[in-house]
C-alpha cells in the first residue's frame, strides 16, 4: 500500500492563487473526503494531485515525488474519476474498461493478454459481466458509475481520486457505489481522496474530511471534530443541525429557517 503526501501544493487561475497552500498525509489505505462549499477548491486540489492542473508544491506517492516522472508513471500511481468525464457513447463498456490499461501499453502497441486480464477481473469484481458489450450510451447513472470507476481501477493504481462519485445518483446508488469503494479499498489495499457535497455521507464512509473555503484548509479530523454546527454554519453559510449517534456517526440535518 501507498500513501499520498502533499506539500506546498498552490493552484493559480489567471494569476489568482485559488487552492493552498495546502498540506495534506494521506495514510496507505485510508480514504480522505475533500468537503466545502462551492467554489472552495476541491476540484481543482484534485486537479492537481492527478497532474490535470499545473501547480507549486510536491505531490509524492510512497515518497516518490510525481513531479519527477512522466505522464504514463503518474497514471500508474494516481487514478482520476471526474465529476463530468467525456463519455462516448457508442464504445461497449468492454472497451471503456479497456482503456484504464492505456499507461501500461507501450506507445504505438497494442493491450497484451494481461492488460486484457485486468479489465476482465476488473468487470467480474464490479459485477458488470452482463453489461461488456452494451454501449456506454444505454446505462443508467447507476451502471455508468461504477463502469467510471472499474476503468479506473483497471489502471492498478494504488490512489484512487474521485471527484463526487455519487452526483446524480439516487439515495439507494449513492450507498451502493460508497460501499462498493469502501469494500474496494479494503480488498485491494486503495489509499481514496473523494470531495463530495452531501456532509453525512462524507462523514459515513471517509475516516477524515478536510474542510477548504475559499482555497484555504479551515478545519481538519474525524466527521465529530470537523463537522460541528458552528463550523458548518459558518463556511456552508447554512442553518444546520447536527446529531451525533452513539457510534459517532454524524448527520447533517438542514433546519427550516422561519419565514419573517
Amino acid at each position: 500500500m501507498s500513501g499520498l503526501s502533499i506539500r506546498g501544493v498552490e493552484v493559480t487561475y489567471d494569476g489568482q492563487r485559488v487552492v493552498g497552500p495546502i498540506d495534506l498525509d494521506v495514510p496507505a489505505g485510508s480514504w480522505t473526503c475533500l468537503i466545502g462549499p462551492n467554489g472552495a477548491g476541491k476540484t481543482s486540489l484534485l486537479h492537481a494531485i492527478s497532474g490535470l492542473r499545473p501547480h507549486r508544491g510536491s505531490v509524492a506517492v510512497d515518497g516518490r515525488a510525481l513531479e519527477d516522472v512522466g505522464a504514463d508513471r503518474r497514471a500508474r500511481l494516481v487514478a482520476l474519476v471526474p465529476q463530468n468525464p467525456t463519455i462516448p457513447a457508442e464504445l461497449t463498456v468492454a472497451e471503456y474498461v479497456l482503456l484504464g490499461r492505456t499507461p501500461h501499453i507501450p506507445r504505438f502497441g497494442l493491450e497484451s493478454a494481461h492488460d486484457r486480464a485486468v479489465a476482465s477481473s476488473v468487470i467480474e469484481r464490479l459485477d458488470l459481466r452482463r453489461f461488456v458489450s452494451r454501449p456506454l450510451g444505454r446505462l443508467s447513472g447507476g451502471e455508468l458509475q461504477r463502469v467510471l470507476l472499474a476503468r479506473a481501477l483497471a489502471q492498478d493504481t494504488p490512489v484512487l481520486l474521485l471527484d463526487e462519485p455519487t452526483t446524480a445518483l439516487d439515495l439507494g446508488h449513492q450507498q451502493r457505489v460508497l460501499e462498493l469503494i469502501d469494500r474496494l479499498r479494503t480488498e485491494l489495499g486503495l489509499t481514496v481522496v473523494t470531495t463530495m457535497h452531501d456532509l453525512t455521507l462524507a462523514g459515513a464512509y471517509a475516516e477524515t474530511l478536510l474542510l477548504l473555503d475559499e482555497g484555504r484548509p479551515v478545519a481538519y479530523g474525524d466527521a465529530a471534530t470537523v463537522l460541528d454546527e458552528a463550523t458548518v454554519r459558518r463556511y456552508y453559510r447554512a442553518d444546520v443541525q447536527v446529531i451525533v449517534a452513539d457510534d459517532g456517526t454524524v448527520a447533517v440535518l438542514p433546519t427550516r429557517r422561519a419565514h419573517r
